[in-house]
This record gives C-alpha cells, structure tokens and sequence, in this order.
C-alpha cells in the first residue's frame, strides 16, 4: 500500500501525450454504487473480485468519513503497459527500500484531471481489501480536507485498511505490525524525521521517505486513537493542520510501539467476538516477537470457532521459524499447531484446498507448494 505519486519533471510534450494516452486508455467495466471500475482496453479485469473488495472498503470509508460527494474512478492495471501510462512508473515493480527492505506500490490515489497526468482516482494492480480502503480514504480525505499534512492522512489510511474481511464486511483492527516492527528497529534521527514530518501530497519524496510517512502516520494515529478512545478525525484535521512537533510524534511513536502495547492488544485475542479475533490473529507473525507467538498458541488451545482457530495456526506457522522460543513454546508448538492446520475447516472452497495443501506440503505429500498455500489463504496474514 505504498502510495506512488505523480511527478510534473518531465518534458510538456510527454505530458501531453501520456494525458492523452491516460484518457483514451480506460474502458468502463462496471459502474456500482458511489463507485465505478474501469480497466485498460483490450485487457481482462476480474470485476467480481474488485467489487468484493471495493464494495465493503467503500461502505467501511463512508461509516467513518460520512459519503462521498462524488463518483469514485478504481482502474485496474492489468498490465505493465497501463501502470506505466498511468503513473510514469511501474507499480507492480519491487523496490529496495534504504534500512527497511523490499516493498511493491500496489495502488495509489491521483489527484489530477487527466490532462496533465492520470485523471482522479484509484490506481490498483490487485483487488485486495485492505488496499481498497486505504486507497478509498484517500480519496474521501482529498474531498475534505485536501491540504492535511501527509503523515496523517496517511495515518488515518493505514489504520483504517488494517484489517480482516468478514464475508461482505470489513472489520478495522488497527494494528498494523510491519509498522511496529520496522520503526522498533530503527530510531530515526531528528532531521529525517522533521523531514517526513513535513512531507504534503504533492512533494517529491524518496522511496524511504514514502514508506516512513506511512508508518510514522500509522503510530501516531494509533496513539491518538488509544488516547481518544475513538477516531476523532475532525478534531485531529483541526489540531494538526499546520503540523505536529517532532517531540510530541517521537513520544506517540514510541507509546504505539511499546511492548506494552504489544501485550495489551494481543489480548484482543480473548476477546467474545469471533471478528475481533479473527482482526487481531492477521498480521501478528510480522512482529516477530516472542510474546506474539505464545500468545497465538495460547489462543489456539481455547479456540472453538473453526475459522478463528486456522488464522491463529497460519499466522504462528508464519512466525516460529523466525522467533527463538522459550523452551516450553518451543515443545508445544508442533503439537499445538498441527492438529489446528490438519482438522481445519473453511467454508470457502479455494481456501479449503489451500489449507489442505499447507498441511500437506509441511508432510511432502502434494503437489502444492508452501507458498503457493499461503497464497491462498493470504485473507488470513497478510497486511496488504
């Protein structure tokens, strides 16, 4: 979900010519409710997948933001040709980010009327529910409040698309653990942080400098959540308008990343409502941490709900080759996690099979790879 932006450096001409290109280029696939999906001439687009991921990210954003005053263009990029004509960039190219690893832009939000550039709206390589709403507050957020510093609308975006579809609904979870992990590692100095601190919609920025303004956005909007009880966005668009001191993000940083922290949230996983759950397993073997990892063993031996029960499995299987354990954890893990991965039931038909093959593929007995499984269980951990 990191978000390209549209640069003006380069030549009039070839600016008009990709506006051109960008405006002929797309084709109506669907039109639904408060949005409408286009795709590039002459390529497939997979409607049902975009329209059960863009469907609840829609009402998800409007439940939070109110509705949207008009039409929302998502374009699928179904070739490397359309994402070049529509960003002057690859999007489906992975980049080494300086300090932090590897990272794809899966979609972005233009601002922009097509003449110059891409015209307004979402910009998706894939159909992922996360992406969609992330993308979607963007662009709600650019119908409200266009001039808000980056680092919280991003925020709002990233703690928004964290999450897990449930059916036809999409239930915010909010922690989002690449970010904590990431900024754990890693205490950035003063000047790069006042520097993304600062970062608006239309500057130039760096690979590194787009990443951290998603996750540093992330934190402190977290933090403010914590201390609010609530996402009192037009409190916040009020308050931090003109920016937020470096002292007061270094203190939310660091509250949102604390072990503390940690520990509180993973006890979403007791929680009676099987939803909340489910949100809080997703995701939790990106933190690479101890705790994590028992935690999820722990909730695997009092879970009764079938599908809870296998998003806690994934997610530990995710994480135990990478987090020394505790003697004890280390002795209950395989007997924990087996059982829950071999009598695993999922209504969906695809997902079903892809369990099977996780299980199977850890015994050498299919033809499904390991990865290939958990690709197709991706709903259950994956922050997209």
């Amino acid at each position: 979900m990191i978000r390209a932006r549209f640069s003006l450096r380069t030549s009039a001409a070839m600016l008009l010519l990709l506006g051109a290109v960008g405006c002929s280029a797309w084709r109506t696939v669907e039109v639904r409710d408060g949005w409408t999906l286009y795709g590039e001439k002459g390529q497939a687009v997979d409607a049902a997948a975009f329209r059960a991921s863009f469907d609840p990210g829609y009402r998800a954003v409007e439940r939070v933001f109110g509705p949207f005053s008009e039409n929302v263009r998502v374009h699928a990029i179904t070739s490397d040709k359309s994402a070049v004509e529509a960003s002057m960039r690859d999007v489906r190219t992975i980049q080494e980010v300086p300090g932090i690893g590897r990272a794809r832009v899966q979609a972005y939000h233009a601002r922009g009327d097509g003449v110059f550039g891409p015209m307004t709206g979402i910009y998706a390589d894939a159909p992922e529910p996360g992406t969609a709403v992330h993308e979607l507050v963007h662009a709600r957020i650019a119908e409200i409040a266009a001039d808000l510093p980056l680092w919280l609308e991003e925020g709002l975006a990233c703690f928004l698309g964290d999450g897990f579809l449930d059916g036809d609904e999409w239930i915010v979870d909010g922690y989002a653990c690449w970010p904590v992990r990431e900024l754990r590692e890693q205490r950035l100095p003063d000047k790069e942080l006042v520097r993304v601190l600062k970062l608006a919609a239309a500057d130039e920025a760096s690979v590194r400098e787009n990443v951290l303004v998603h996750f540093i956005g992330w934190a402190i909007v977290f933090d403010l959540r914590q201390e609010a009880g609530t996402l009192d966005w037009k409190q916040w668009f009020a308050r931090y308008k003109k920016g937020i001191s470096v002292d007061e993000a270094r203190l939310r940083i660091e509250r949102t990343v604390s072990r503390d922290t940690e520990a509180a949230w993973l006890e979403r996983l007791k929680s009676p409502d099987r939803r909340t759950r489910l949100a809080t397993a997703k995701g939790l073997w990106k933190l690479r941490s101890r705790a994590a990892v028992e935690s999820l063993l722990d909730a695997i031996d009092r879970e009764d709900d079938a599908e809870v029960k296998v998003a806690l499995a994934v997610n530990a299987l995710a994480a135990g080759g990478d987090v020394k354990l505790t003697d004890d954890a280390r002795d209950r893990f395989w007997p924990t996690v087996w059982p829950a991965l071999r009598r695993g039931h999922l209504n969906d038909p695809a997902e079903q099979e892809a369990l099977r093959g996780l299980y199977s593929s850890y015994r050498r007995r299919t033809q499904m790879s390991s990865q290939q499984a958990l690709e197709g269980l991706r709903r259950y951990w994956a922050e997209e």
